[in-house]
């Protein structure tokens, strides 16, 4: 009897944190265009991680795979979202992608290697349901990748106030 009241309350508990993330999810799949908070969000879930897309864009951005001048609501181009898996997965690559570390050339070893179609173009802007069926497929297309630490300790000094404050808001 104990083990069926204590049951109902832990999924009691964890009910809210699964309807956030359901509900952040499905803000994602209805948009006609993604931003890195989006891309970080869908990496971030996957790893496990509890955070707000602005706290996964953070996360994220400390790999330094994302371009300087990016800011978190900017779109995401395919090119972009190669360049991070590729760099940041510890996906092998070609002499091009070797020599240059481009996101020209990540893009093009993800193409070759079948994960995008042919007729991708790496400028295009993913929709939301785009994004989540690409992030899905190169999970089940690459199981043993796992993102590498990143480079830096934590976010920079200049996102405090903002993650602080983040955290801080009610999400309902």
């Amino acid at each position: 009897m104990k083990k069926k009241i204590l049951g109902c309350l832990m999924l009691a508990l964890l009910a809210p944190l699964a309807a956030q993330d359901a509900a952040t999810i499905s803000s994602i799949l209805a948009k006609k265009s993604v931003s890195y908070l989006d891309f970080s969000y869908l990496l971030a879930s996957e790893l496990g991680l509890t955070a707000t897309p602005f706290e996964a864009w953070a996360y994220c951005d400390r790999y330094g795979a994302f371009p300087f001048d990016a800011k978190a609501g900017d779109p995401v181009t395919v090119k972009e979202i190669s360049f991070f898996l590729v760099k940041n997965y510890g996906l092998g690559g070609g002499i091009m992608w070797s020599a240059s570390q481009s996101p020209r050339y990540a893009w093009k070893e993800l193409r070759n290697n079948g994960f995008w179609a042919r007729n991708i173009d790496p400028g295009m802007i993913l929709s939301g349901r785009d994004l989540v069926q690409a992030v899905s497929k190169f999970f089940n297309t690459y199981p043993e990748a796992r993102l590498r630490t990143p480079p830096t300790p934590e976010a920079p000094y200049e996102y405090r106030n903002i993650l602080l404050a983040d955290s801080q808001e009610d999400p309902l």
